[in-house]
């Protein structure tokens, strides 16, 4: 698993055309704006899949964590398959991020997602300190 997160002031974003099988015939939402709250660019890959309990419990882990030292609440997932060669099959990453979804909801966040298997048009606007970005491989 590869993460991508950012401190945003704001991430707004537009589905604009469907570009796998597993995303929704109409998305929903099909468009959104979250104020202050963390972005998270998520990446699946072939390994995680054999993990998969491991993996999860490591992203809340961390979320927890760099979430607690931004005192930030809300989380956006954002399914984006660039940050590695390799990729887990997409049914996979799709169950997966609904499981996070919920695992970090018990811990009071909440928690968006960006259609998954849309392409979108996006502006995100980043805190300028350093810590308001960071990658991380789990």
């Amino acid at each position: 698993m590869r993460l991508l997160i950012f401190q945003a002031k704001h991430f707004e974003f537009t589905a604009t055309h469907k570009g796998s099988p597993l995303g929704a015939e109409i998305p929903e939402p099909s468009a959104d704006r979250i104020e202050q709250t963390l972005v998270a660019f998520i990446q699946m890959e072939p390994r995680d899949e054999e993990r998969d309990k491991a993996v999860l419990d490591q992203a809340v882990k961390y979320f927890r964590w760099f979430a607690r030292k931004r005192e930030m609440k809300r989380i956006v997932l954002h399914s984006f398959a660039h940050l590695a060669e390799e990729r887990s099959s997409p049914e996979f990453a799709l169950a997966f991020f609904q499981r996070l979804q919920e695992k970090l909801e018990q811990y009071e966040f909440v928690v968006s997602q960006t259609p998954f298997g849309w392409s979108l048009e996006w502006d995100l606007n980043v805190e300028g300190h350093a810590f308001a970005k960071t990658f991380k491989a789990l």
